[in-house]
């Protein structure tokens, strides 16, 4: 029996897609050239030099190189993963668990079609291997393939696997009219995560967080967000989607505002400030826009929910559409629906409005606050506040026209007394 740690890549259905985990290697014209500020709770140096790392190569294991890849995704830290990827650079090793750790490690550059290559190669090793099919299945989930990625998960009939079958077939139900089926299912799993690792236990909250976000359920957030953990980037991201679709601007930015190393929460950090008004908000933008020209340079293509999403703050509507219409080539998760929409919206596009609403009628993918943006060709951030206003309009419009009928009921019948109607 394996022992299942999730792999990390993938632990999110709102994905971490960091400057640090799709960064191409780069090689600095001089050595004052400062390429990254690390986290202040980076360890110390594990190299001083090339020949440091060559001499300690033969006591590397998959699971130090594992560690080090959860390190760079929890924590954004760069060392962690330059590590990592050195390692297996320098690894022969062809054990599946060397596999899986080169599958992990295409996954996070989106080379999906390499990863999937090799996570089907471990397969035909082992067609029951769990972190194969768990990773293959969460691959195509991001893909918006899910007929196909819940034939892998149905692969984990193992009794001992059961919780990890339960949360691969939540995640798809989630994203597949079954919303409310997957909120009970993760409810339950959620009531034992206490009792598992830690990755799986995360990997359960944010897909809860997720469901929380798109069918508002504000208890269920504040029981979610009571007991995960406050401070991984993961995490974070959750927290600052849930904050931001209520307007609560100002709780986004004191979350965030020491977190500016880390681009999918600047990003956040950016839309809140600029919410409220805040002058720092251009200095962040700007930062965003020097990062986004290194990659530029770099010639990566890893970036285009960020880039898509940089645009659309800026006002650069045409090009964020562009990006968005590519980065939905490649993932389909909430988080990338929710940003093709919104500038499909801002640009005008309804070819674009179409195919996304086609995209949801086909997949009955639920989320009732964007069914509505769409709808009415409007949208904002407060995604959720758009809601409710319009719920409370229409409650209010029901409240006068049933006055109205109830006054021509007791002027004209006062016998029969006036209908009540039970207000929602």
């Amino acid at each position: 029996m394996h022992w299942i740690k999730f792999p990390i890549g993938l632990l999110l259905l709102l994905p971490l897609s960091s400057q640090l985990l799709h960064a191409a290697p780069f090689i600095p014209k001089d050595d004052q050239q400062i390429l990254a500020t690390l986290p202040t709770d980076s360890p110390a140096p594990r190299y001083l030099n090339a020949a440091d790392f060559r001499t300690d190569t033969h006591t590397n294991t998959p699971a130090q190189t594992s560690q080090l890849l959860e390190r760079a995704y929890l924590q954004g830290d760069p060392r962690a993963l330059g590590q990592a990827r050195a390692q297996l650079d320098q690894s022969t090793d062809q054990s599946i668990d060397t596999l899986m750790l080169r599958a992990r490690a295409l996954q996070s550059d989106h080379k999906f079609a390499q990863a999937k290559a090799l996570l089907t190669q471990i397969l035909e090793q082992e067609e029951t291997h769990p972190d194969a099919l768990l990773t293959l299945s969460s691959l195509l989930v991001v893909q918006g393939q899910f007929k196909d990625a819940l034939s892998y998960c149905n692969k984990l009939d193992d009794p001992e696997l059961r919780v990890y079958e339960l949360a691969c077939q939540a995640q798809i139900q989630s994203m597949t009219g079954q919303l409310e089926q997957a909120k009970q299912t993760l409810s339950g799993l959620a009531a034992i995560a206490p009792g598992l690792d830690a990755s799986t236990a995360r990997w359960i909250y944010l897909m809860q967080a997720d469901a929380a976000l798109r069918s508002q359920d504000t208890s269920l957030t504040n029981q979610i967000f009571s007991v995960m953990d406050d401070q991984t980037v993961p995490a974070l991201m959750a927290r600052a989607d849930w904050l931001l679709s209520i307007g609560e601007y100002e709780k986004v930015r004191d979350m965030l505002q020491a977190h500016t190393d880390k681009d999918a929460l600047l990003l956040r950090l950016i839309t809140a400030q600029m919410e409220l008004g805040d002058p720092q908000a251009q200095k962040n933008l700007a930062l965003m826009k020097e990062r986004i020209e290194v990659w530029q340079i770099r010639k990566e293509n890893a970036h285009m929910r960020e880039q898509a999403t940089y645009a659309l703050l800026a006002n650069q509507v045409d090009s964020a559409l562009k990006l968005a219409q590519d980065n939905w080539q490649q993932q389909r998760e909430t988080a990338d629906i929710v940003l093709y929409a919104s500038a499909a919206i801002k640009a005008g596009s309804q070819k674009d409005i179409k195919l996304i609403r086609q995209f949801m009628t086909d997949t009955k993918f639920e989320y009732p606050a964007l069914e509505q943006a769409l709808r009415s060709g409007k949208i904002s951030d407060c995604l959720n506040c758009q809601v409710a206003t319009t719920q409370t309009s229409n409650t209010q419009a029901k409240s006068t026209q049933t006055v109205s009928m109830q006054t021509v009921s007791m002027q004209t019948v006062n016998t029969q007394g006036m209908n009540k109607e039970k207000l929602l």
